[in-house]
């Protein structure tokens, strides 16, 4: 009974895996990425340890290497599946026993650690700059998880084209109104950001002024709304917390 139930589980992963291997198309990666997160990521919180031992996963990681990229023939269908495979390799270099704590680490972690990707080797350093930040969509700041508890949290599901406008809101949404991330306080009239607004201060309007008008219609404490358009609002920078957002391996 014991050795009938060990192949039938066997089987089934050598199906599932089948399955994929023969269809990688972005629709089809990005399912089998859900598949993991909405299995291993709760309200952010990675399980490290078990994202390692998940076949799915791995075969992603492989899947995603011979990705023909003339298939990514929307914006759309384009932000979703880059978005889905940043995240998918920072989860993988931490499952590897890197994590981007330290300046050497930091370099290792983003620049020179490169992954096959759609038939280029790519860095976490260039997958952003060189193709999501081209998109110049800002909201893909809040979708990219470099696994801090600084950055924006992990959803249990992966990016998809038709739900991409949806969930870019929603994480823009759910950032700025994260006291942990960003704090606004109507007395001092100063709000106090997360560090990437200095960073990409460009892409959010070229001044502290453009970045408040692009924070402002996502918040919703009123207070705070009323108080940003009515006055002058300083604005200082959060510290950053690289703390690793799960479980250690």
């Amino acid at each position: 009974m014991l050795l009938r139930f060990t192949r039938c589980v066997v089987v089934g992963i050598l199906i599932a895996w089948s399955q994929a291997s023969t269809a990688a198309d972005a629709k089809t990666l990005n399912a089998l990425f859900g598949q993991v997160l909405r299995a291993h990521v709760d309200e952010g919180y990675v399980d490290y340890p078990a994202v390692s031992r998940n076949v799915r996963f791995h075969k992603y990681l492989e899947a995603i290497a011979s990705l023909d990229p003339d298939t990514l023939d929307s914006r759309e269908v384009s932000i979703a599946f880059w978005l889905n495979v940043y995240n998918a390799l920072v989860i993988k270099q931490i499952v590897d026993g890197q994590t981007p704590i330290g300046p050497i680490a930091k370099i290792r972690f983003f620049r020179t650690t490169e992954h096959p990707v759609a038939g280029r080797n790519l860095d976490l350093q260039s997958i952003a700059d060189d193709i999501l930040f081209e998109f110049e969509e800002p909201r893909v700041h809040f979708a990219m998880v470099n696994s801090t508890y600084s950055a924006p949290r992990l959803r249990s599901e992966a990016y998809r084209a038709d739900e991409l406008e949806r969930q870019l809101e929603s994480n823009t949404r759910d950032f700025l109104n994260d006291n942990r991330k960003n704090r606004y306080s109507v007395a001092l009239r100063r709000a106090k950001l997360a560090t990437v607004f200095e960073e990409y201060e460009d892409e959010f309007g070229g001044s502290k002024k453009a970045v408040l008008d692009f924070i402002v219609p996502y918040l919703e404490e009123e207070a705070v709304v009323e108080s940003i358009r009515d006055d002058r609002w300083d604005v200082e920078y959060m510290k950053y917390d690289w703390s690793i957002n799960g479980r250690p391996m």
